[in-house]
């Protein structure tokens, strides 16, 4: 998900307790008969422990990646299509409380900082795809 404040213009990452491509947008699984703003919702409250969350958009682009050689998924998976959805973040900094199993930190960055962050070159292309989509409502 593409997570924005609308009162800075600042985009939400989230950094996984890990070494590899370790800051990322927040996102999650779609769960057998859910929806995907459905699923976009329950991974933001349970990684993000609110719902303070409003204006799911949908995009067009989808962005597809591999997973390194020597990572196992459950399930046999060998990479990750990721859909995107944008929504406003209309509550507080204090108003996030990071699920510590799965997340450390997050941080509200402006779009030109994304590259210092996300270390994938196509990651970051696709991302900004996904904002320049969203411009009007951004």
């Amino acid at each position: 998900m593409i997570v924005f404040r609308k009162t800075d213009g600042k985009f939400l990452l989230v950094h996984k307790p890990r070494a590899h491509h370790a800051w990322q947008f927040p996102q999650g699984g779609v769960e057998e008969a859910e929806e995907l703003e459905e699923a976009a919702r329950r991974e933001l409250e349970e990684e993000l422990g609110n719902t303070l969350f409003q204006g799911f958009q949908k995009s067009r682009h989808v962005y597809f990646y591999e997973f390194p050689p020597d990572y196992t998924r459950e399930g046999g998976y060998t990479g990750h299509k990721q859909c995107y959805l944008l929504a406003e973040y209309t509550g507080e900094d204090v108003d996030l409380q990071l699920d510590k199993t799965e997340l450390d930190e997050c941080r509200w960055v402006y779009q030109n900082e994304l590259p210092e962050y996300l270390e994938s070159p196509e990651y970051l292309k696709k991302v900004n795809q996904v904002i320049y989509e969203f411009r009007d409502f951004i």
